[in-house]
Parts: structure tokens; C-alpha cells; sequence
């Protein structure tokens, strides 16, 4: 894609965020339009799976929309091939395949194009700009596939970042996911970056064994964290430590940049490049401030469309928000929506444990894994080892979350350990005869 292209597109952005409703919900019909009968001509998976929505002559019965079969994750790999688009739109290509490590849920590959990439530059900047941030200033990204050294000097430089047209952009640095916390720390102060581009949890980390280890920190302005919920204690430690705000925005590879907020701190759906909905069990729209299941349907991942795709998260619904613009908003992305534990009666838990639990044991973070068929271990990790917090309280309140005749012990541990891939894993299904 072309740089006048791309610029093109955030111009738009920073024009659209302040349409009418009625504007919005026009551009976002003339976008689907144009996905739907790109996806029932070139997309076997598609054929007649939308035939509710397209008639025979190409209309599109807007009414019918909820008649659209959800795509679940399994048909993301039981019908793969048939998912890609046999020729994509003029200008939609070239293709690329991204997979995701299936840490939290099934590991999938999803085909994507470089005009789903240019929206996704687009939004990102667009969030930036909504949160003040300085692209002159120098960041640095903490990633699981990069080729960053473990030992001295611990990052390797990768250009500038940025929109390409700025006349000051700052250096981007890329470190390993496996790389100490003291060294990435010790790299991020020597460097002088203004910006950690990480998952919240590990940033959480990263500001505990800052405390433990007594390091002088870096001062950071933003911590940019993505794929994972941000919880108020990731926000204060990161704030203690390094002086520091974490901009959360919501995006995934299969969905793309989907929310990101605004000043007042409230998640806007980017409905210029996607439409994302809350739904029940049923299927049925929350009202504001319910929780739901997350659908989305990116208008321009056009090489492997996604048309009402369940992206495995629960968030809760928003109104409009005081900022004055007029898309729809997301109060709060709460988790993944995945089946956690099971019951020997069949049984399924999948809901979170409330974030009272981690007030209870007094504790920064925990693991939740099934160790037998009623047997569930809980390691925590405690904020004071003189003290132990309300444990039996702890094993009421999971009891009544899930399931009574539960066995529970708790484990105090110095650390969870993060994936390979630098993820923390809150549940944990370790009893694998309960694995279907």
C-alpha cells in the first residue's frame, strides 16, 4: 500500500470520528455490502451461508442480519481452506498468514491482506493521537517472535514508528519475551524510550520485580498494552513504578484494531473498519452496561472474510460517550469467553472469578488450574509473606463461583511463570482426561 493511501485512510479516521450516527451506520452498510457479496462470490464457506442476507440480485436485507450463523474458532480450522477468497478485491492484496499461539484458547491461523493491515495502522494512529501520544519519542517493543539477543546490547533496532509522512518520528526497539526483567529494564533506561509496547500483565510484572529486586526504574510516559484485559492493579503498579498510564486498546489478528478510547477513557469502536457486537447466549444484543459475547466483522479482511466471528471474549456493553462522538462503546473487555473448568457431571464453568478473590488473599496475581476431577489448585502470588490473607473465604467465594463439592487448596508462589509466547495464564486445564 502506498503512503498516500495509508495517509489517506487517517485523514478519514480523524474526519469520521465526528459523523452523525446515521452517517456512520451508512458508510458501515456500504462497507458490509460490498464484504458480503465479496464473500458469497469468492468464498465457498459463504455460499449460502449468508442467502438470509443477499438476495439473488445482490440487495442486502439488513433486517435478516442476526440470521448470519456466528463463526465459531472451530470452523476456523475445520474449514479453512474454504474460507479463502478463491480473488480478492482490486487493491486488497498482497496476503499474509498470522496464527496465534493458543495459549488461552485454540491455536488458529488466520490470511490477511494489506488493506485490513492499512485500517489497522490507521486505527492505532488514530488512538494515539486521541491519547497524546509523541511519535518523536523513542519505544520499545517487547515481542515473542523477534530475533532481539538475550545477552548485551538486548535489543535490536527497527526503524522508526509512526505515521511515515511525520517529520519527527522516534526509534522503535525490539526485545525478547525471554529476556530478564533487570536487563529489559536496564535497556529501557539506557535507551531513554518514553513507551513499553507490552501485554498489561507483564508490565505488571515488570514493576513488582522492579520493587523486589530494588532497581531505580525507567520513567515511562505510556505503557501500550493490547490483547488481554487491563485490570486496575496492572494500572497502579505500572503508575508506582514507572510513572506511567497503560492506553489500553482492543485488538486481536483475527479481528484487528476493533477499540480504543478516547480522553475520557471509554473504548470507541472502530466502526469505520468493523462492526463488533455483545450478544447473550442467544444470540441477542446486551442493553448498556451487560456483559456479552464479543462478534466481529472486520469490513476489510476481505482474503479470508470473517463475517460475525465470536473472537472469544466477554465485554461489557457502553452508551455514548460525553466525548461527543457518536460510535458505540465497550465499558470494559473482561476476559476470554472459554469453558475453564469441567465437572465430573458434565458441568461446564466458564465465567471469571470475581476481583474480589485477589483482595481476599491479598495477592498480585493468581493461577487457577484443575489438578482431578474435583480438585482445583489455586497459586498466588501474595503481596506481603508475613501475612496471609482470607483464604477459606477465598475457597467460599470459588465454590459458590463454580462448583460446590469443589476441592480447592491454595499454593503461595514467588512468581507465575508467562507462556513462551510472554502470556499470563490466569485459568489452567491440567487435568487431562477433563480435555475434549
Amino acid at each position: 500500500m502506498t503512503e498516500d493511501l495509508q495517509r489517506q485512510f487517517y485523514e478519514m479516521l480523524i474526519e469520521s470520528q465526528w459523523w452523525s450516527a446515521q452517517q456512520l451506520r451508512d458508510y458501515q452498510e456500504s462497507q458490509l455490502s460490498q464484504l458480503l457479496r465479496h464473500a458469497k462470490k469468492n468464498t465457498p464457506f459463504y455460499e449460502h451461508r449468508l442467502d438470509a442476507v443477499v438476495k439473488p440480485n445482490g440487495d442486502i436485507d439488513w433486517d435478516r442480519w442476526d440470521e448470519i450463523p456466528i463463526v465459531k474458532r472451530q470452523d476456523m480450522i475445520d474449514h479453512r481452506s474454504s474460507m479463502l477468497a478463491r480473488e480478492l478485491p482490486l487493491g486488497h492484496g498482497p496476503t499474509a498468514d498470522l496464527s496465534t499461539s493458543g495459549s488461552t484458547s485454540l491455536p488458529i491461523t488466520v490470511t490477511t491482506n494489506a488493506l485490513m493491515s492499512t485500517a489497522d495502522n490507521a486505527c492505532r494512529w488514530r488512538a494515539h493521537r486521541w491519547n497524546s501520544i509523541d511519535w518523536s519519542k523513542d519505544m520499545v517493543i517487547r515481542l515473542g517472535n523477534t530475533t532481539a539477543p538475550l545477552t548485551e546490547p538486548y535489543a535490536e533496532l527497527r526503524g522508526n514508528w509512526g505515521p511515515p509522512w511525520e517529520n519527527q518520528r522516534g526509534r522503535v526497539w525490539e526485545i525478547n519475551v525471554h529476556l530478564a526483567v533487570e536487563s529489559a529494564l536496564s535497556f529501557i533506561k539506557r535507551a531513554d524510550c518514553a513507551y513499553l509496547n507490552t501485554g498489561a500483565a507483564p508490565a505488571h510484572v515488570f514493576a513488582l520485580e522492579a520493587e523486589r529486586l530494588a532497581i531505580d526504574p525507567p520513567k515511562l510516559d505510556v505503557i501500550l498494552a493490547q490483547g488481554a484485559s487491563v485490570g486496575r492493579r496492572d494500572r497502579a503498579a505500572v503508575k508506582r513504578v514507572f510513572g506511567a498510564r497503560i492506553l489500553e486498546t482492543y485488538s486481536s489478528k483475527e479481528g484487528g484494531q476493533m477499540a480504543h478510547p478516547c480522553e475520557h477513557g471509554r473504548l470507541h469502536i472502530n466502526v469505520e473498519t468493523c462492526i463488533v457486537e455483545v450478544v447473550d447466549e442467544l444470540g441477542v444484543p446486551v442493553t448498556e452496561g451487560r456483559s456479552g459475547r464479543v462478534i466481529v466483522t472486520p469490513f476489510f479482511s476481505t482474503a479470508q472474510p470473517l463475517i460475525r466471528y465470536e473472537q472469544g471474549d466477554i465485554a461489557r456493553a457502553g452508551g455514548r460517550c460525553t466525548c461527543g462522538r457518536q460510535s458505540p462503546t465497550l465499558l470494559a473487555i473482561e476476559g476470554r469467553n472459554s469453558i475453564f473448568f469441567t465437572h465430573p457431571d458434565g458441568r461446564k464453568a466458564t465465567s471469571l472469578l470475581p476481583d474480589e478473590g485477589r483482595d481476599l488473599l491479598d495477592c498480585t496475581f493468581w493461577q487457577i488450574a484443575q489438578v482431578g476431577p474435583l480438585d482445583f489448585e489455586i497459586r498466588y502470588v501474595p503481596h506481603d509473606w508475613d501475612r496471609v490473607g482470607d483464604e477459606q473465604a477465598l475457597i467460599a467465594l470459588f465454590r459458590q463461583q463454580y462448583f460446590r463439592d469443589a476441592k480447592v487448596t491454595l499454593r503461595r508462589v514467588e512468581k507465575i511463570p508467562l507462556t513462551p509466547s510472554g502470556k499470563y495464564i490466569e485459568y489452567k486445564q491440567e487435568f487431562e482426561s477433563q480435555i475434549t
